[in-house]
Order: C-alpha cells, then structure tokens, then sequence
C-alpha cells in the first residue's frame, strides 16, 4: 500500500501524525495541516492532553534524521535528538522572524494528475539541492501511480526530471532559503487544495547515486564506461575559485594569512594562477606517456591563456547553454580532476571516472560529492582520492594508470567473471 511506503509521507487527505507532544510526550494529538516556509517542511498539531499547539518537522529531507519541534505560541525548540546547530539553528531564527517577502513561484503543469508525491529541493547549498533533487528517480520508478512534483530553485529549472508531472520552480537564490516565507506557504498549501491526495517524498539527502539515470535530469548522456579504452582520451579539470587546490601546506598557510590581511586581490591573483599551473603541470606528465590526450578547463572563472589542445570552458555569468556545455565536456571525458566539493557532482555523474584531491577537514565527508556510477569493485579503480597537497606527478601517475590499464582491469572484473 502507498500509505505504509517508508519513503513516503502523509500529507493529503490526513496528514503524517507519528508524533508526540513535546511538553508531555502524549501522542493524542490533532494533526493540523502542513506548513511550508521555505527549506524546511514542517507539520502542525495540537496536544489534546495538555493543549499544547506546536510545529514539528515532517520526516522530509535532513529532518529525516535532524527533526525538532517549536511550539507555535511561546518559540520554545525541543531538541530531543541533540541536532547540529546549522540544522536547527536556522530554523529557529527564520521562526522567530519571519519573512513576508512574496516570492514567485510558477507552476508549471507538464503531466496532470490528481494523486501525486511531492519533492522538496530547496536548500541554501547547490549540492544539497541537486542530491535531494536525484530522488526523483526513486519516486517515478517506485510510484508510477502518482505523479511526481518537484518544488525546485528557478536556476534548477533545466533539470526538471523527465516523467516528472508539475515542477514548482521558486525563484530564489539559494543564500536566501533558509527565512521562512509566508508567501511559499501559502502558495503551496492553495496548489495542494487541487489534489485529492498527496504525499511528502522523503528526499534523502544522500541518495544511491550509483542508481542515478542522469541522461533524465541533464539530457546528456553519459561516458560509457566500457569505451572507456577506445574513445579518444579526454580529461577535464574543475577548477573552482572558492576552493583552491594548494601546492604545499605553506601554501595554503600564506593564503589564508594575506585573506585575513585584506590582500585577497594579491591572494587570489596568484593562488589561481599556481593552481592552473598545478593543472597543466599535471596534463604535461599525462601527455608524455600520451600525447594524444585531450583537455578542458570549466569553473566559474576567468578564462586564461592555456596550452595547445586545451578547451577552457571557465565564466563567470552562467545559463543553461553553459550549464549543457559543461556537461557535455564531463560526458567526452575519462577523467575529471577537482577539489572536493559539490562541484563535482555532475562530473562524476557523466564522466568515466575521477581523480578528486580531498582536504583534510573532508575526510568525513569523502564520496559524498561523487556520483560513483557502478557498484563493484571498479568503483576502486574509478575513483581515485588524493591528498590535498598532491603533486602534478601523483595526478598524473593515476591518470595514466588509468588509462593505461583500463582494458584489462575490465576484462578481469566484468567480463571474465562467473
């Protein structure tokens, strides 16, 4: 029954009420409606033992696992889980002050349907956003019963899903989504009155990404990894600017002290360009071994003078024409090299494999950022993670072992296996 799905919850006709009363811990409680301010989708109820009215987070993305509730007259948060503060931080300033800037939403009708499942994407982060965005897949494919909407930033427009039946696209820029907006809510809850029944899909924030179909999202289709050894060798370098790839600690030690000096201008001309060098550096040692390979450049950045046989891709004013580019480049190459980041969620969505260099405070956060596309043990040989001082000499040991050695690591995983 859709009802008992774990992946789904109870917004219409009765709404999700696996709660209990945060003063008394009852569970009589009178399921009010659904309140959708902004990141956070939250449920209404009153306590029938004590009458205590208060906001509890549905089970939709982080609350999930992060859930709090706030009472509705007196702003109390009731922290049971001990959530981490940039969870429930925000939330509780956004109640406390909220917003009633009307923002626009369109909807946009591609599939009617009166049963649907709805998705929430909407996240101050770009990489929350598209992995919370990636369990569409899941919910067309589980639910072809109902149709799928997805509640989604504007400048996430051209990857509404296809299948997908309404895409709610709130035009917001992702810094201001944590405020809790009146005018979404109340635009929401008037498109829900056109529904004889709705569910909340739960939006994991770290969805199965190797069972993600990403030709569905981007109309690009990706690298086929079993041509990996007969396409013409392409590698692709992300380089962004926020996050800098370092040559050394001293480095990244200098970096850090001439920002907090107030010479970010001097910091940044020079970091970005040794990180360049750090690239083609890599891409020199690549081609000696060989020649033939191709590369390209893509960030959001200046483009600079680059060596023959290199495409840079960089700008600093992106459209969907450069978004579509971008994935083109990652869908042509064997390789893409970056610093870990969301960044890199795309790349390895449609390239072959990585080579991601990962900073010291990520290790908890490592894969995290990679849509690793298989689920043996290629993904070892795939997907390779290297220290974040690493040398062009290591970047290109593992570009050229990869490359190299492809054919027969296939052969001897895939095909001649029983």
């Amino acid at each position: 029954m859709i009802s008992a799905s774990k992946h789904l919850v109870p917004l219409k006709p009765k709404l999700f009420a696996d709660r209990q009363c945060p003063r008394c811990a009852s569970t009589e409680l009178d399921a009010i409606g659904a309140v959708f301010p902004g990141i956070h989708i939250l449920g209404e109820y009153a306590c029938r033992a004590c009458g205590y009215s208060f906001y509890h987070d549905l089970p939709v993305g982080f609350a999930v696992d992060h859930d709090v509730a706030i009472g509705k007259d007196d702003g109390v948060m009731h922290d049971k889980k001990g959530v981490e503060e940039w969870v429930k931080g925000p939330l509780l300033e956004a109640f406390t002050k909220p917003s009633d800037a009307e923002v626009r939403i369109e909807r946009r009708i591609l599939r009617p349907a009166k049963r649907v499942v709805i998705l929430n994407t909407l996240d101050y982060l770009y990489g929350h956003v598209l992995l919370k965005l990636w369990n569409a897949q899941h919910y067309l494919e589980a639910n072809p019963d109902l149709g799928l909407i997805v509640i989604l930033p504007k400048s996430f427009e051209w990857l509404i899903p296809q299948g997908a039946s309404e895409a709610w696209l709130v035009d917001l820029k992702l810094g201001q989504s944590h405020s809790w907006y009146r005018s979404i809510d109340r635009q929401v809850n008037a498109f829900l009155a056109d529904f004889d029944e709705a569910w909340m899909g739960k939006g994991y924030a770290h969805p199965d990404k190797s069972k993600i179909e990403i030709e569905r999202f981007t109309g690009v289709k990706p690298f086929q990894i079993e041509r990996f050894a007969d396409e013409k060798p392409c590698i692709t370098f992300v380089l962004r600017e926020d996050r800098l790839w370092f040559r050394t600690p001293l480095h990244k030690l200098k970096y850090r002290v001439m920002m907090k000096l107030g010479m970010r201008g001097l910091a940044r001309w020079y970091f970005l360009a040794d990180q360049q060098r750090l690239a083609m550096a890599s891409l020199r040692r690549i081609r000696k071994q060989m020649p033939a390979v191709e590369a390209i450049i893509v960030g959001l950045g200046d483009k600079r003078t680059v060596p023959s046989g290199v495409i840079d891709l960089r700008t600093r004013s992106m459209s969907v024409e450069t978004e579509l580019a971008w994935c083109h480049a990652y869908a042509r190459s064997q390789i893409v090299v970056g610093v870990h980041g969301s960044n890199m969620l795309l790349p390895t969505a449609l390239a072959g494999g990585c080579i991601e260099v990962l900073p010291h405070d990520r290790y908890g956060n490592i894969v995290q950022d990679v849509a690793v596309r298989c689920s043996d043990v290629m993904q070892l040989f795939l997907y390779r993670f290297v220290d974040e001082f690493a040398s062009p000499r290591t970047i290109a040991r593992h570009a050229n072992s990869m490359l190299a050695h492809f054919r027969v690591f296939f052969r001897n995983n895939r095909t001649n296996v029983p």
